[in-house]
């Protein structure tokens, strides 16, 4: 091997060494969608990598494939997938690059798209008043076979993920503990294909009515009286304890 190339060699490894120390100081960026992860079909989604203020170089990658770079801006970068396909949606991270080396990878953002099947039938089908509140059946019907059926529930501005659950049926049931009213939606799809979900069902609007007021008079009852019962007994108890007292105070005087 000639001069130059043991000169690039020695760089090479320079280099790799300084990548290998580099990340383990660097913070670790987040990645996340700018609205939520969960698509329609043919929308499109920014995602915004948050880095570190001396990052030079965004990366994107999906799954193990580099997807694209752009230059860094501030502590962010941001890059548009136009439309959301089959082909776009999936599992993403990001890193980015410092004039020191390279960061770790992201915590992985999973991309969903629905719309590629029929939407599915959400309907309650009981709601049970239990101590702490209600709870609440739905069942998710759909007219295709699929093992994977998940629950959202929102409440204003906020959707939160209730429940996924495995049903090889056309039809999963499902149960969860509110103390609140809400909306409801579900989705069905196979978990061969977990990033391609059916449309979303209709909306479904829970109203749980309060619980009839009880009567409390019979135990109330009870309670006085056995607290009176035991006051009675140690009144007793005190009188029979101070005519002894009594009697021995005056068989000592006598």
């Amino acid at each position: 091997m000639g001069p130059a190339g043991t000169a690039l060699l020695c760089l090479g490894l320079c280099i790799g060494q300084g990548i290998k120390e580099q990340a383990e100081t660097f913070l670790r960026p987040t990645l996340e969608a700018d609205s939520s992860p969960v698509i329609p079909q043919g929308t499109p989604v920014t995602l915004r990598c948050k880095g570190h203020p001396g990052a030079i170089w965004y990366f994107l990658m999906k799954g193990e494939i580099q997807f694209q770079g752009v230059l860094g801006e501030k502590m962010e970068a941001n890059f548009h997938i136009h439309s959301m396909t089959r082909d776009t949606a999936g599992s993403y991270h990001c890193f980015y690059m410092t004039l020191s080396g390279f960061s770790e990878l992201s915590e992985p953002l999973e991309l969903v798209m629905t719309g590629f099947y029929d939407k599915p039938s959400l309907l309650v089908v009981s709601i049970q008043e239990v101590a702490e509140g209600q709870i609440v059946t739905l069942s998710c019907h759909s007219e295709q076979p699929f093992d994977q059926f998940t629950f959202y529930k929102e409440r204003g501005a906020n959707t939160s993920q209730l429940q996924t659950v495995w049903f090889w049926t056309n039809i999963s049931i499902v149960s969860m503990t509110t103390t609140q009213e809400g909306t409801y939606r579900c989705y069905s799809f196979h978990s061969q294909y977990p990033y391609l979900w059916s449309a979303s069902s209709d909306l479904l609007e829970v109203k749980v009515a309060d619980a009839a007021p009880q009567d409390y008079t019979v135990g109330n009852l009870i309670r006085f009286s056995l607290a009176g019962l035991v006051l009675i007994i140690l009144a007793i108890l005190s009188v029979e304890a101070w005519y002894s007292w009594r009697v021995l105070q005056e068989a000592a005087l006598a």
